[in-house]
Parts: structure tokens; sequence; C-alpha cells
């Protein structure tokens, strides 16, 4: 009996290993289907297989794993984040569940949660430098400069030949305004691969930033000898050579660059410079008319291009360049005179009530046209310097100018009452303390009404003092 039950025993536990093999083979083929699917570049299908499958068996990670591969192959990140969610639920260890968390999470936008996720990874895989450098991607983007550059660091030091990495930490100490070690690995970088016209410019910039054109033109010109035919480097070294004065240099390197289709405002208009530079003003005049074309808003140019008309015996197109220029630098006078009265606002909250009647004498002088100016400049005589004498010449003159009616007034002043008229000082004295800020009156009063009374009260109150 004995052996008959061993017998049995070991029949049962051959046919569960077969049938754990047969179902092991089974999920296999399965994989390797959704494989084929996915290098074939048949993305749903894959995602339909692969969640067929899950319907069986939903805690395998490699099914989930490819399927969460297939939604982001097809954009669908939200999604593909869920289910590598699930992978790290069901297996906190899994490395490439994490990693490709942090990716999804990148696709999102959400740039926490992605660092959080890549250090899970590099916990697990803490030597995998691809891992790290990622990590520093994402500090990088999500501009954590200074994070990003401790990362790259020991990285760098293990291995100073690698590009990307020599590049990257260019790309931090430039935004973190560190120019003279982002000119030091952006140097690097480019005695590793001399052809990345993107790093030539960066550092060409900054070498003129730092008042170095000379560098960044030796940076430019060494580059040129490998691609002559990329405008932006040769438009660097046009503006390099013009910095350093070498104005027939700096416009043969624009006509090259033009040559091969360089349009673009920067190097017309230092083109135009060149031969401004060089008083060629009838050379200079077309480049500075097509860059104003471009940016009708630059008074420099437009300045440039009013004097190069004129010198060039174009005297009528001179004046009006030159006319515009004034217009696009001084603002209308009616736009200057509005500031300067919100100005004068702003200090008399400050109680700094002479310097408000110079900037109200400003706006009066910038549209003498706005009468009412002529009442606030007497108001604020009167009211908040307490000079009532002085105020009179003011009001005498809005009644002149002003029309008949006038309802429009200055801004928080509180009505002046009975007890507040002259009588005691030669200016009128101070009726009550001034009001802290702008310049309004009783709404019981035009404009003119008030200072019609105003100036009855103070001529009443210099009589006053005559007896």
């Amino acid at each position: 009996m004995k052996s008959i039950s061993a017998i049995t025993t070991a029949i049962i536990f051959s046919l569960l290993f077969f049938a754990i093999q047969q179902v092991a083979g089974q999920s296999n083929d399965v994989l390797v289907r959704v494989k084929q699917l996915m290098e074939n570049f048949r993305y749903d299908e894959a995602d339909q297989a692969a969640g067929l499958y899950l319907q069986a068996d939903s805690s395998n990670t490699a099914m989930l794993l490819l399927k969460s591969a297939s939604l982001s192959a097809l954009n669908k990140y939200r999604e593909a984040r869920s289910v590598l969610v699930r992978v790290v639920k069901i297996d906190s260890a899994n490395t490439r569940g994490w990693f490709n968390l942090s990716g999804c999470y990148r696709q999102l936008g959400n740039f926490s949660m992605a660092i959080y996720a890549c250090t899970r990874a590099i916990a697990l895989n803490p030597a995998n430098r691809y891992f790290a450098q990622q990590l520093a991607s994402l500090y990088y983007s999500n501009e954590e400069f200074d994070k990003a550059k401790s990362v790259l660091l020991p990285l760098y030091r293990t291995d100073t030949s690698d590009f990307y990495l020599v590049k990257q930490l260019g790309n931090c100490y430039a935004e973190l305004k560190q120019a003279d070690s982002a000119i030091f690995y952006y140097g690097n970088a480019l005695a590793l691969y001399p052809a990345d016209a993107v790093i030539t410019g960066k550092l060409i910039n900054l070498n003129i930033k730092a008042k170095q054109p000379q560098k960044g033109l030796a940076v430019a010109d060494h580059y040129l000898l490998t691609d002559s035919a990329n405008t932006g480097i040769l438009q660097l070294s046009g503006y390099c050579r013009y910095l350093l004065k070498d104005y027939s240099g700096a416009e043969q390197r624009f006509q090259q660059s033009a040559a091969l289709g360089d349009d673009s405002w920067f190097s017309h208009k230092y083109l135009g410079l060149c031969s401004y530079k060089r008083e060629l003003y009838d050379q200079a005049e077309p480049h500075f008319h097509k860059a104003f074309l471009m940016d009708t808003t630059d008074s420099e140019i437009c300045f440039y291009y009013g004097v190069s008309a004129y010198r060039s015996m174009l005297v009528d197109t001179g004046l009006v360049y030159l006319n515009r220029t004034l217009r696009l630098l001084i603002p209308p006078g009616r736009f200057l005179s509005a500031l300067y009265t919100e100005l004068a606002g702003a200090w008399n909250a400050k109680q700094r009530y002479d310097t408000a009647l110079a900037i109200l004498k400003k706006a009066h002088d910038n549209y003498p046209a706005n009468e009412l100016l002529l009442f606030q400049i007497a108001y604020q005589y009167d009211f908040f310097l307490n000079r009532s004498g002085e105020a009179f010449a003011w009001y005498k003159e809005y009644l002149f100018k002003s029309k008949d009616i006038t309802v429009e007034k200055p801004q928080q002043v509180q009505p002046v009452s009975d007890s507040s008229t002259a009588a005691g000082s030669e200016n009128g004295g101070n009726h009550g303390e001034a009001p802290a800020t702008g310049l309004n009156i009783s709404h019981a009063y035009s404009n003119r009404d008030f200072a019609a009374g105003r100036m009855e009260e103070i001529a009443a109150s210099k009589k006053n003092i005559v007896r």
C-alpha cells in the first residue's frame, strides 16, 4: 500500500510540474508575441494582447511593463503611469518599473514625481550612470541647475571624455551665471566634439558677454574651418569683428552669411553699421531700411536710417525718419502728462508736496492743452503747501483758459468747509491739514466755481491783512 501511495504522489507531482511548465511556456509565448508586435510598431495590437493576458494573470510584472511600454508608444502616458504604479506596488524593487515611471511623469510634466521615481531607481542600482544622467536632466528641465550640477560633477570626475556630461555641466554653469566655469566646460566639450554648432555659439556669446570678443572670434573662426556655411556662426564671427572695430572684416562675414540666404534683421543691421562706421552712408542706407521694415519700433535703427538717408542726399527721407526717431523715443505729451499727474499723487501720499508740485508743472509743460492741470497746480499751492498767494495766479489762469463749465475734478480731496477760509496769514493760511493724497474738491462746485470762490477768499484775506 505504501508503494502505491508513493507512486500516486509522484504521478500527481509530475502532472503539476507538467502543468506549470505548460503555463510558463504559454506565458513566454505571449510575452514573445507582444514583444514582436512592438518591434513591428503594432502598438495597438500589443496593448490589446497584453490586456487579454493580464485578465488571467494581473500580477505578471513583465507583461505589465510591456503594456505600459505600448501605451507610452501610443502617447497614452496617463494610462501607462497607472500600469507602472501597479508594477511598483507589486514589486517595490522593480528597477525598470521605477525608471519607466519616471519617464511617464516627465512626459506628463510632473517633474517632482519624475525626480522621486528616478531616485528610487538609482537607490536600487546606484552604479548605473545612465540613471544619474537622467536625474540630472530632470533637475535641469525643472530649472534646479545647482542640483543638476551636483549630480553631474561626480560622473565627470570618473569620465572626463563623456561629451554629454561636459556639455551639460557647461549648460548648468551658464544658467547659474557662472561664466568662467561655463566657458571652461564648453571649451572642453568642443575639444571632444568640435562640430557642435550650438555649443560653439554659446561659447562665443559667453566670451562676448565677458568682453572678450577676441576669444569669441577665435572660437568662431576655428569652427568655420570645418563648416563655412553655418550662417549663425558667420554672424557671430562678423559681430566679434565689429566689436573689435574691424568693420571691413565684419562686413565680409555678414556678406558671406547673406550669400547663403541670410536675410535677417541682425545681419542687415550690422551690414549697415559696418558701412556707417566707415562713413559709406549710401551703402548703409538700404541695409538700415530693410532692418527697420522688419522692426518699425526700433528707434536706434530708425536713427541710423535717417542719418544715412540724408547724408546720402535723400534729405526728405532723412527728415522723415529722424523725426520718427523722436516720436519713438519720446512718448506723446498727453501720456507723459498723465504719468506725471499720477506720480504727483504718489508723492503727495508720501507728504512730499514740493516734489509733487514740480512734477505737476512738468505735466503741464508736456501737455499745456489740459487746462485742468492749471487748477491742480493752484490747488497744490493752496492746500498742500499753504501758499495761497501763489495759488491765486494759477487759479486766475485756469479761469481764463478753461471752458465755461468744467465737471472733471481731481481725485481724493475732502470738500472745503466754511471754517477753512483764509483769515490770518498773508498767504491765506492752511485751511486745516493738507489732504493726504490726490486733488479732489467738493461735488457741490464745478472746478471753475471753486477757483473763483477761492480767488475771492484769497483777495479778501489780503484786504483784511492790510486793514
